[in-house]
């Protein structure tokens, strides 16, 4: 249903995005294999580069928070781009009015400004993906003890990078005539004409970008629904694996023959009886709750969720008995 603004409520029963059943998904059965998937991904081929995701919720399709916003009814047709520029450009105008871009200085351009709108939950079409799968694995064990979560795995060898803050201030006539769109602008167009997305790498990265060493993908909506479980993301995927050649690749032992030529996506099923386990594991590489929170928000959200461990109390000295702090009063 229609909200304010002419906004619309998320949709929380999504159609299931069958990873495995789509022939682009493995269940994993154990922490070693957990850790061994990943290990054959990154050494599947020389030279790629993969960017990484981690969902609490399996059951959860792969789509852009802004995305998911704009969605009213499962089954219905998915937002298009010019909807979803549509709000992007009026969520964007609003922020600058209320003075956010301010604080970024001259160079806040679009890209930037909505980085930065993403960091702080607000519905962009970016998503938050990091360079250490660690990182994702960590994400996806985190929280939803009944539930299974999912670990995304993306071949990003040939995408465009584009950096939140142009360092050359490139001077066009788009430039000129748009300067703080245009960097947005020239990379949905050139996603739009290519169908495939774009990473948005954060020039200066505070301090949670940096531990988590996080940054966004995204692109233009496509005009052609995709496979599988993803929405409104330029993936040129091809032809799914299937389940017995991602079988083959992750199994124990020397490598068998079967295995794909080619991995451009995979999504890692991991069944909520491992998640506690394999967050033990994952203390042991420096991927906990502090490390990647480290800011205040953090604290106070980790706080709110019974993660910090305030008791036993202390033994304290109540002030009236704190004599060691000042005279006592005449």
């Amino acid at each position: 249903m229609p909200g304010r603004h002419g906004q619309t409520r998320p949709v929380t029963d999504q159609a299931d995005p069958g990873w495995v059943r789509s022939g682009w998904g493995h269940r994993v059965d154990s922490q070693d294999e957990a850790f061994r998937a990943i290990t054959r991904i990154v050494s599947l081929s020389a030279n790629r580069r993969y960017v990484w995701r981690g969902c609490t919720n399996s059951a959860f399709r792969l789509r852009s928070s802004l995305l998911r916003e704009l969605i009213v009814a499962e089954g219905e047709p998915l937002p298009n781009e010019q909807l979803v520029r549509q709000h992007e450009v009026a969520m964007l105008r609003e922020a600058r009015e209320w003075g956010l871009a301010v604080e970024m200085g001259p160079l806040a351009s679009d890209l930037y400004l909505l980085a930065h709108l993403q960091h702080h939950g607000l519905p962009t079409r970016l998503l938050d993906v990091t360079y250490n799968p660690m990182t994702a694995l960590w994400f996806a064990c985190e929280g939803g003890e009944d539930q299974a979560g999912v670990v995304f795995a993306f071949d990003v060898t040939a995408l465009p990078t584009h950096d939140t803050i142009d360092p050359h201030q490139r001077q066009t006539y788009g430039l000129q005539s748009d300067p703080h769109a245009w960097t947005l602008r020239r990379a949905l167009r050139q996603s739009a004409l290519r169908s495939e997305p774009f990473l948005v790498r954060p020039t200066v990265p505070n301090p949670r970008m940096q531990a988590q060493e996080g940054l966004f993908l995204s692109g233009a909506v496509p005009t052609t629904v995709m496979a599988g479980g993803i929405d409104g993301l330029p993936l040129r995927l091809g032809s799914p694996p299937g389940r017995d050649k991602l079988g083959a690749l992750f199994s124990e032992g020397n490598r068998r023959a079967g295995r794909p030529a080619r991995l451009p996506f995979v999504a890692l099923v991991i069944p909520a009886r491992l998640k506690g386990t394999i967050r033990n594991h994952l203390t042991a590489l420096n991927r906990t709750r502090a490390v990647l929170y480290p800011d205040v928000d953090g604290f106070r959200d980790a706080y709110r969720g019974e993660h910090v461990q305030l008791h036993p109390l202390p033994d304290v000295v109540p002030a009236q008995d704190d004599a060691e702090a000042g005279p006592q009063s005449r």
